[in-house]
């Protein structure tokens, strides 16, 4: 699904551990929950986009020549935003962007940094210049922090409880 950004997590709950398991094990379908962590996970993406932050909180580089000061970061059309899809299935959830869309071409240069060089020509033309090399800062939109955690342990906890009759316990 996502333009080279893959992100695997795994969780250091033992007791929630054992409880999936156990749910696995009894061929329980896993989709309501997995599609509820996915959909929390793609508003904290959102929520990222608003705040211009990472998944740790810490704010994004700001634009080196601000030429538009009012534009947010990561946001000329909303085309990259909007193309952070949820997934899941009964065994994962995931967030990523779609590689059929536009922006897959860029996705992960803005959310891991690096450096852009030209493939063929001397130079790239960039912002109306050209120059030898384009280094773009890391702005993370997609990744694990403490919030995508949070949503892990909230909605399987529940889901476990429910499901074993321990509701609200």
């Amino acid at each position: 699904m996502g333009a080279g950004i893959d992100l695997t997590v795994k969780l250091d709950d033992a007791a929630l551990d054992a409880a999936l398991s156990r749910a696995i094990a009894e061929g329980v379908d896993l989709r309501k929950p997995m599609g509820e962590i996915a959909g929390e996970w793609l508003d904290h993406v959102r929520d990222r986009f608003a705040q211009e932050r990472d998944p740790m909180g810490v704010p994004w580089a700001k634009r080196r020549d601000n030429v538009d000061p009012g534009r947010k970061l990561l946001f000329l059309d909303g085309h990259l935003q909007n193309a952070v899809v949820p997934e899941f299935g009964s065994d994962f959830a995931q967030i990523g962007v779609l590689k059929t869309a536009g922006p897959a071409r860029y996705a992960r240069i803005h959310n891991e940094g690096g450096t852009i060089v030209p493939r063929v020509a001397k130079a790239l033309s960039f912002g109306g210049r050209l120059v030898a090399k384009v280094v773009m800062p890391r702005r993370q939109f997609v990744g694990f922090g403490d919030a995508e955690r949070q949503s892990v342990i909230d909605v399987l906890g529940d889901f476990l409880r429910d499901l074993f009759g321990k509701g609200g316990q």
